[in-house]
């Protein structure tokens, strides 16, 4: 796959009049071994924070990671965004965390049957998100299918949870199913500074094809990164394609 931009993400975008939507792993920072290895490029937070004021504010990151892992990974910057797949959503970079889930956390009694799963797979690793539990087996590959067919039969068991078990790189998210990066761009889009402008969503697994849906039905623009997706318009080769577009944007002259 080269290297060059989606003709979709060409040049002569108006920034003030485009909503930015971004993911974080495997978007704008390239998949790592463990979700605390990842590497944050040279000038990629500079170019973010100039591209949020080019767009009047209009950025949000919209991840899996918790807030508070977003915030250390991403320290000093802090733009609006939302973790945990829009359980936790923040509307201005200095603003409070809020809760959008008003079922609540996932059960401890779920987790304590998760973590018991994942211990008949040597190799793999649960995290507690409190909203979502994510098990990453990038360390068990030949896991991958026996574990995910573990996972179905134990969200099958928590019928009264409403829960969903989505695929994402080398890991498998259960998350609750009125808790998607959807929900989170919806949010988003009622709002100032995000209102009445054109939205577009980059990802790349299938949590993000929430985020893509919901930018389609708003007249936006939808950009996989590393493969075709369901709802994507464009795709981006790789995220140190997506980092390049984003800083070329930067640098573009006002009112372009």
């Amino acid at each position: 796959m080269n290297s060059r931009f989606p003709k979709l993400a060409g040049d002569g975008l108006d920034l003030q009049r485009t909503a930015l939507f971004l993911d974080v792993d495997g978007t704008l920072l390239d998949i790592a071994a463990t979700p605390d290895s990842v590497v944050v490029p040279e000038g990629l937070l500079d170019t973010i924070a100039r591209l949020d004021r080019g767009l009047g504010g209009a950025l949000a990151i919209v991840t899996g990671r918790t807030l508070a892992d977003l915030d250390r990974l991403f320290h000093p910057l802090r733009t609006r965004a939302a973790g945990v797949h829009g359980a936790e959503i923040r509307f201005s970079p200095d603003g409070e965390i809020l809760e959008a889930n008003a079922t609540g956390p996932l059960s401890d009694a779920l987790w304590r049957d998760l973590v018991a799963v994942t211990q008949a797979f040597p190799g793999t690793t649960p995290e507690n998100k409190r909203y979502s539990f994510t098990i990453h087996y990038r360390g068990a590959s030949e896991a991958a299918q026996p574990l995910r067919e573990a996972l179905q039969r134990l969200v099958a068991i928590h019928p009264a949870d409403n829960l969903a078990l989505d695929d994402a790189i080398c890991a498998y998210e259960v998350r609750k199913r009125d808790v998607n990066k959807g929900e989170a761009v919806r949010r988003f889009l009622e709002r100032a500074p995000f209102v009445g402008r054109r939205p577009m969503f980059i990802g790349d697994d299938a949590s993000d094809e929430f985020g893509f849906r919901k930018v389609a039905e708003n007249r936006g623009l939808a950009f996989a990164v590393g493969g075709a997706r369901p709802q994507a318009d464009d795709i981006f080769a790789d995220p140190a394609t997506v980092r390049k577009w984003l800083a070329r944007l930067v640098e573009q002259p006002a009112g372009t």
